[in-house]
């Protein structure tokens, strides 16, 4: 009887030595960034040992590095079965919510915050689940909340200036902008949030100062770019707007964007160029543009650039064709070239055949 309660405990002790010797392996896995290692070692850890909480939670974690969320979730969920931590809910309510899982998440936030009340992520995240689904003034009040534990979370700051600004309620939003600047802080959000602000009220030249500072700090940000060549484009400062917008079409290649995002940035490019008189160089961007996703919209505009470079022919095909493709719009389009002085000779030539 004595020798196999001695075999059995060297057999458990062997069978924990092994389940940790597993975790350790993983734990070296991590730190060198090879996730898919320590998966499969704290894998066969879990097998060895199904109650090893470290474990579990450490998988977690890794799924949570190869944004395997669906598969953290479920690992976090074995942890609070033996750790119902503010931590865990936390975590949980996390996953959720990068899951788009809005209600699951709320659930798991709430109970997290009722065991770690000061925990200004948690409460930040639960702000957040509100915002996804544009409850934007339960989002504002859950932001409050986090601002009273911690007045300079910038984050939620940052966030609830977004929602005040979808809300529309520039003056708020300015007043807390201000707020946040007037304390010498600084963030190129805030300086984004800033300018639209400026926007909002007119004030086209200072909202592009705001922009430029920003792009200054972070300059392949399409989308203070954008903003920028938009303010040049309404200050009519179209020789500024068309270098603004190469550096738009350069930053969006790099990127990657998609075909329907490039053929919008080659259009208005080529529209920047037309204003700025450098003909060639807007049809050739136009046509960019249009062999992207051909729209009623460039075509019209190409049309007034062949136009301008006595293609007549040419211009008069992409006439037709903005037109098919926006019947609505026919009308105008004809209109525009038939009352504008510069094309009377385009129009008599074009109109036998429209």
């Amino acid at each position: 009887m004595k020798k196999i309660l001695l075999l059995l405990l060297v057999s458990l002790g062997a069978f924990a030595q092994t389940a940790e010797s597993y975790r350790l392996k993983a734990a070296a896995h991590f730190e060198n960034g090879r996730y898919k290692e320590a998966i499969a070692a704290l894998t066969l850890a879990i097998k060895l040992n199904p109650k090893d909480v470290k474990a579990w939670r450490n998988r977690a974690i890794t799924y949570e590095k190869t944004e395997k969320f669906d598969l953290a979730v479920k690992d976090y969920l074995e942890v609070l079965k033996y750790d119902p931590s503010g931590e865990t809910l936390g975590a949980i309510g996390f996953d959720y919510l990068v899951l788009e899982k809005y209600e699951e998440a709320r659930k798991y936030l709430q109970q997290a915050i009722t065991l770690l009340p000061t925990n200004i992520n948690f409460r930040y995240n639960l702000a957040l689940s509100h915002q996804y689904e544009q409850n934007y003034a339960l989002a504002i009040e859950a932001y409050d909340e986090a601002l009273k534990i911690d007045p300079y979370h910038t984050t939620s700051l940052i966030s609830k200036t977004r929602c005040l600004l979808r809300l529309k309620q520039f003056d708020k939003a300015s007043v807390l902008v201000d707020s946040f600047f007037v304390a010498k802080r600084f963030d190129v959000e805030m300086l984004l949030f800033r300018g639209d602000i400026k926007l909002h009220n007119g004030a086209v030249e200072a909202a592009l100062n705001d922009f430029n500072r920003a792009i200054a700090i972070n300059p392949e940000d399409l989308t203070l770019l954008i903003r920028a060549a938009d303010c040049l484009a309404e200050l009519s400062q179209f020789d500024e707007e068309a270098a603004v917008r190469k550096r738009i079409v350069t930053v969006m290649e790099k990127q990657g964007e998609t075909k329907e995002y490039r053929a919008i940035n080659y259009g208005l490019l080529g529209f920047a160029l037309y204003n700025a008189f450098l003909w060639e160089e807007a049809l050739e961007n136009l046509s960019k543009s249009i062999s992207l996703d051909p729209s009623a919209t460039f075509y019209f505009y190409r049309t007034a650039v062949k136009a301008k470079l006595k293609d007549y022919v040419g211009a008069c095909e992409d006439l037709k064709k903005a037109q098919e493709l926006n019947p609505s719009e026919a009308e105008n389009y004809e209109g525009y070239f038939a009352d504008t002085a510069e094309f009377e000779e385009f129009y008599e030539s074009c109109m036998g055949g429209v």
